[in-house]
């Protein structure tokens, strides 16, 4: 039974995808920044991610350490936004240091192969209540898979805090399909938090 826990606990981290430490860049963020006329946002350090699925009666948690991007948004024309983040899937910890082990391996992170997860949006729209949803595709573990996020923000001017929640399908993703997964839910929730500063 313990193998099995730590084998579901390791199949959860795969599936996160936002903010801690922003450490992962290049041209790429660049590219994606010269197709948004919106302006630019930094996002501080000290962000937090956090994921939870049920197994069974449990629920397990996982966080990531690093990731990093581009953020191109104004929210009076969310239209014009563009946003591209790069998950390492070799920061992703449960706690324990055999399951965060098991993370890095082929039947769950496989970064031997694979060691990013990307999330890019093609468009964002606000919504009645104040949210915003941005539509975009999840790349991970050889998969490219339509993904919503959703968001809020608080605070004005270059300063703001955002706040938001994914629900991603992990069986999608060819994650936990395996006899060690039959207790898992199919959805996971992934909810973040972070500062940014318009550049």
């Amino acid at each position: 039974m313990q193998l099995r826990n730590n084998k579901v606990a390791a199949a959860l981290a795969v599936v996160a995808i936002a903010a801690a430490v922003p450490l992962i860049g290049g041209q790429s963020d660049q590219a994606v920044a010269a197709t948004s006329t919106a302006p630019a946002w930094a996002i501080q350090p000290g962000g937090t991610l956090g994921a939870a699925v049920r197994n069974g009666s449990d629920t397990i948690a996982v966080n990531f350490a690093k990731w990093g991007g581009a953020i191109n948004f104004d929210p009076d024309n969310p239209g014009a936004a563009a946003i591209k983040i790069d998950v390492d899937l070799a920061s992703g910890t449960i706690g324990d240091s055999f399951k965060d082990e098991l993370l890095q391996g082929d039947e769950f992170f496989g970064t031997a192969s694979g060691p990013t997860a990307t999330y890019q949006s093609s468009s964002v729209e606000a919504q009645p209540d104040g949210r915003f949803v941005a539509h975009g595709t999840l790349s991970l573990h050889g998969m490219s898979m339509p993904q919503d996020v959703e968001f809020r923000l608080s605070g004005s001017g270059a300063q703001r805090h955002v706040e938001g929640s994914a629900s991603i399908d992990r069986v999608g993703f060819g994650i936990g399909t395996g006899s060690h997964g039959n207790d898992l839910d199919n959805a996971v929730a992934v909810n973040f938090a972070f500062d940014a500063k318009r550049g």
